[in-house]
């Protein structure tokens, strides 16, 4: 569990060249050069390799780590947030697949950092920076994970994860696993020298299918007690479970970007642009995807302000906000889909152009777990606040 301080020090030099500007710059680049990849490598038996290897290469990977350990404390730090979420965005308008598998390692360093120790953060940070890709892998059936205490101080995990994101290319997962006691444990489960026994058979949707989100069975793997990150029940732990959104809301609006740029060009292509409706679509796509870049900025000061100053308020302000960016952007992308699909008829959604496969795609990733009761959570914090309309946002 040691890190290996000569990676630590060899990335180092490298993350001198690293800014915000640097890192959205290459995220906008990759993503403009995503989308033929993303095209042939629509099947589960396949990975978008070239785009990770770009993100990889561009210190990506790297990026959410701690400045002391190669990052550059992407969502770490105040005034990071803003910066994370247009990344997000851009990878999401490349490829829905790779924003949601940039999305998971992220999501994984920000848990290890905010819940793990010191030795924890040095170690994953090691294994990332020689390209170990991270994820969070916590959904399961009835046949889920568990995490056994062994006589010799070590644990058995027994049980299966679904939805496992980015099977045979995330090293390090974090899983969740039940205790004996009924605790949930997050643990990072090395798997570079572990055979995983994968059902890619259970993983067969609309779209994401290049996400290979596969069921993995632990069943047999031992790991050490240094390998269990925080306590027990801290994945749950608020405004951080739900307000994480913010994060997979960003990826999404990244694919609306896409259809309404493709959408324009498409028109544009054809010379459709003087016609009337087509005018009305297009302006009614535009204002949906301004209003979703300002829910993302609006969000990114609320995770800044949270972090200026954690306390139960801005914790409440927050979740809220969080839920209703979530919320809206859903809302968003089922419009911009929709205008799509009449934008540019049933010619439009055949091959060779990318409307069909990135409308499947986002239908699949909108499919986040209880939107209603994000919803709700909202009308809870409003109806119990006495604060006046304007001040409900803002301390």
């Amino acid at each position: 569990m040691q890190p290996d301080k000569t990676k630590i020090v060899s990335a180092e030099k490298k993350s001198k060249k690293l800014s915000l500007k640097a890192l959205l710059g290459s995220a906008q680049k990759i993503a403009d050069d995503a989308f033929d990849e993303a095209a042939a490598t629509d099947s589960i038996e396949k990975f978008p390799i070239e785009t990770l290897r770009k993100i990889t290469e561009q210190h990506l990977l790297t990026a959410a780590l701690p400045k002391q350990y190669n990052g550059i404390g992407l969502g770490l730090e105040f005034g990071n947030n803003e910066a994370l979420l247009l990344i997000l965005k851009q990878l999401g308008r490349g490829n829905l697949v790779m924003g949601r598998i940039y999305e998971g390692h992220v999501n994984a360093l920000l848990l290890t950092n905010l819940f793990g120790s010191d030795e924890h953060i040095k170690w994953l940070a090691a294994e990332v920076s020689h390209g170990g890709l991270s994820g969070v892998w916590n959904t399961q059936a009835a046949d889920g994970v568990t995490l056994l205490p062994l006589k010799n101080g070590k644990y058995r995990l027994q049980g299966c994860k679904i939805f496992a994101s980015g099977v045979n290319f995330v090293t390090h997962p974090l899983v969740t696993a039940a205790l004996p006691d009924g605790g949930w444990q997050m643990c990072i489960v090395p798997l570079t020298a572990t055979q995983l026994k994968t059902d890619a058979s259970w993983w067969n949707p609309m779209g994401m299918r290049a996400t290979r989100s596969f069921k993995v069975d632990f069943t047999g793997i031992e790991i050490d007690q240094k390998q269990l990150i925080g306590s027990p029940g801290d994945y749950y732990r608020q405004p951080w479970f739900s307000g994480g959104a913010v994060r997979f809301s960003a990826v999404q609006l990244g694919a609306a970007v896409a259809l309404f740029e493709q959408t324009r060009q498409y028109l544009q292509m054809l010379k459709r642009i003087d016609d009337p409706y087509q005018k009305m679509r297009l302006g009614e796509m535009a204002i949906l995807i301004e209003t979703g870049n300002l829910w993302l900025k609006s969000a990114a000061e609320k995770m800044d302000d949270f972090m200026d100053n954690p306390s139960a308020i801005q914790s409440d302000i927050y979740l809220a906000y969080a839920n209703m960016m979530r919320t809206e952007i859903e809302n968003i992308c089922i419009k911009v889909m929709s205008l799509t699909e009449k934008s540019v008829g049933a010619r439009g959604l055949n091959h060779p152009f990318h409307f069909g496969r990135i409308i499947r795609d986002l239908t699949i990733y909108l499919r986040q777990p209880a939107p209603d009761a994000a919803l709700a959570e909202v009308g809870q914090y409003v109806l119990q606040s006495e604060l006046g309309v304007d001040s409900l946002w803002t301390r």
